[in-house]
């Protein structure tokens, strides 16, 4: 699920509106009950993030190397999700 967010995220950006799914994500994310040091770098992957939707939105393009940032993206989120739940 999450992975599909991101990806709408990033056609949203390449339509010039990159800040369209961010509040759903923080939302989802944030509102798990982590611990305060996984929910401070969550916070942090999702500022990157929103950086990065910017990125693209000022290309108007999606490519390649953007698919391969956001899988990179996913994989953090994962990560400290399932130790944030375990913590």
């Amino acid at each position: 699920m999450i992975g599909e967010i991101l990806k709408e995220g990033l056609f949203w950006a390449a339509l010039g509106r990159p800040r369209e799914v961010m509040p759903f994500l923080r939302g989802k994310l944030l509102s798990n009950g982590y611990s305060g040091r996984a929910k401070e770098e969550l916070e942090g992957i999702l500022s990157e993030l929103e950086l990065f939707y910017e990125r693209i939105s000022w290309e108007g393009r999606i490519e390649q190397k953007h698919l391969r940032a956001l899988r990179s993206f996913h994989r953090e989120i994962l990560a400290l999700v399932s130790a944030g739940r375990r913590a």
